[in-house]
C-alpha cells in the first residue's frame, strides 16, 4: 500500500512535469496557494495538516525571507493580544480611538517599537513559559511580562500542525504583475522537537509576530482583528528543528 509520504511525493511530482504555473494569486500567497491548488489541497480553516497528513509550504527560491512556522493566540490570558494592543498599540490616523500593534521581536535581544517601547521574548524553562515582556525603552523598566506561551501548548502545536512538514522550492518568472512558478525541488522534515524549538528561540533563530488591528467599520467595529500572530523561522534553520530530513527532486 502506498504510504502518504509516497502519494505527497507523487504528487508533487505531477505538479513539477507541469512545467510553469501561472500564479492563482497575485500578491506574495500566490505561490503557496497556487502549489495547494496543484496538488488538491481544499481551502478551509481547520487548524490541521494540508493534505497525506503534510503542512505544506511553499517559496520562491530567491527568497531569504522568514517562513511562518504557525500562528497561535498566546496561552495566557484570555484576549491577550487584545489587551497588550489597548496598552501598547498605535492609534490608527484615520480611526485615533482604535489602535493596532504590528511588532517583530527575538529572545536574544529588543526591538524598538515606535520609539518607546522594547518588546523581547523570555524564555522561563524553570516554569515552561515563554513570555512577552514589554519595557520602557527610555529607562528600561519592565512594564508587563502577563503574556505568553506554555511550552505544552507549543509542543501541542508542533506536534498536531508541523509533524510532517512538506517543503517545496519554485524558481519564480514574472512579466509585470504577472507571475508563474517551476516548483522543481522540496524538502521532507519530519518530528520537530519541543527542545529544539525553545532552543532556536532562546539563540534568536525563531522570530515572534505580533500582527492584531482593530475593525474600523461595519458590525465588527472596535474589536480586535488578528491577522494571525505566531512564531516564524529561516529556511535554513528548519534542520535544527527537525530530527529528520529527505531531500525530493
Amino acid at each position: 500500500m502506498e504510504s502518504n509520504k509516497e502519494k505527497m511525493i507523487a504528487r508533487f511530482r505531477a505538479v513539477k512535469a507541469m512545467g510553469y504555473v501561472p500564479s492563482h494569486r497575485t500578491n506574495d500567497t500566490g505561490i503557496g496557494k497556487t502549489f495547494e491548488d496543484c496538488v488538491g489541497v481544499t481551502e478551509n480553516n481547520i487548524d490541521a495538516p494540508d493534505l497525506f497528513g503534510f503542512e505544506i509550504k511553499a517559496h520562491r527560491e530567491s527568497s531569504c525571507s522568514y517562513v511562518t512556522l504557525f500562528t497561535k493566540a498566546p496561552s495566557f490570558p484570555d484576549s491577550a493580544n487584545a489587551i497588550l494592543k489597548m496598552k501598547f498599540g498605535t492609534p490608527y490616523e484615520n480611526s485615533p480611538s482604535l489602535n493596532r500593534l504590528h511588532t517583530s521581536m527575538f529572545a536574544d535581544k529588543g526591538n524598538t517599537y515606535e520609539n518607546k517601547y522594547s518588546f523581547q521574548l523570555f524564555v522561563d524553562r524553570a516554569k515552561e513559559l515563554i513570555l512577552i515582556q514589554v519595557s520602557d525603552l527610555k529607562t528600561g523598566e519592565l512594564l508587563d511580562n502577563s503574556t505568553g506561551y506554555t511550552f505544552a501548548d507549543i509542543k501541542d502545536v508542533l506536534a498536531q500542525k508541523l509533524e510532517n512538514l512538506f517543503y517545496v522550492s519554485a524558481r519564480s518568472e514574472k512579466n509585470g504583475r504577472k507571475e508563474k512558478f517551476l516548483f522543481h525541488k522540496a524538502e521532507i522534515y519530519l518530528h520537530p522537537s519541543i527542545d529544539r524549538f525553545i532552543q532556536l528561540l532562546q539563540d534568536g533563530k525563531i522570530m515572534y509576530d505580533i500582527r492584531i488591528g482593530s475593525y474600523q467599520s461595519g458590525a465588527n467595529y472596535g474589536k480586535p482583528h488578528d491577522h494571525g500572530s505566531g512564531f516564524r523561522i529561516l529556511p535554513q534553520s528548519f534542520k535544527e528543528l527537525f530530527l529528520i530530513q529527505e531531500e525530493v527532486e
